[in-house]
């Protein structure tokens, strides 16, 4: 065979068009894409503090549980505080006020409850409130806008419990660093205070508000009567 011709047989057998079928490569089979695994979704956690409470806003909440009948106190303009005091996740509002008008404080029934958390309740004294007495007056959150919301209006009114250096104690720390002590039944936060020369807690707890001394607690008192609850207000067994 000539050169020439040999070298056209060899492009001839050397083309894709007659070595195709015998070069195939076999075909490799294609993996499945991993199955998706939704990642579960945590709990959003809030990112900013609730506004610090400030005067004009604070009497506005006063007004709207009190109308004419009670004042922020003019001696304790500043102390306000602001915490889970009865532990439903809402922020309340912990005010010093003072009577305004005394026959509307000691109507028969009022739309905030009257307590002395330093003595056991009981219904058959109903307690009275004095001219110029200062009170504590702890309004419930409600809702998104906690205690500043229009329906914020459970109240519970405290005498005898207007002390020096009032400031929040939060509860979960609180029975943290209480291990070993004999320790009441709280709901949520504590306010502390020093009350007549004696530093002690304002809580929340069996239905009402009572005070703790660290040196003579003995525990929870018994409460009956007519307490708040997240749906309005609620009678215990007498």
């Amino acid at each position: 065979m000539k050169p020439r011709s040999l070298l056209l047989v060899l492009i001839f057998l050397a083309s894709p068009a007659f070595s195709g079928c015998s070069n195939t490569k076999p075909a490799v089979a294609e993996q499945a894409p991993p199955t998706y695994q939704a990642t579960p979704e945590s709990t959003p956690v809030a990112t900013t503090l609730a506004a610090a409470p400030k005067l004009p806003e604070v009497e506005e909440a006063v007004k709207r549980v009190f109308k004419d009948a009670a004042v922020v106190h003019p001696d304790y303009q500043s102390n306000f505080l602001t915490g889970d005091f009865n532990g439903d996740n809402s922020q309340d509002l912990a005010v010093v006020v003072k009577p305004a008008n005394l026959d509307q404080m000691n109507q028969q029934l009022p739309t905030w409850l009257l307590r002395d958390p330093r003595v056991r309740h009981d219904p058959t004294k109903p307690l009275r409130i004095q001219k110029d007495e200062a009170l504590l007056a702890v309004i419930h959150g409600y809702g998104s806008n906690e205690w500043r919301d229009p329906q914020a209006t459970q109240t519970f009114l405290l005498k005898n419990v207007v002390g020096s250096g009032m400031r929040v104690e939060d509860g979960k720390e609180f029975v943290k660093n209480g291990s070993g002590r004999k320790l009441p039944r709280l709901q949520g936060d504590l306010i502390r205070e020093t009350l007549k020369g004696t530093e002690g807690f304002l809580y929340y707890g069996v239905a009402t508000y009572s005070w703790y001394d660290p040196k003579t607690f003995t525990g929870d008192p018994q409460t009956a009567g007519v307490f708040h609850s997240r749906g309005g207000m609620r009678r215990t067994p007498q």
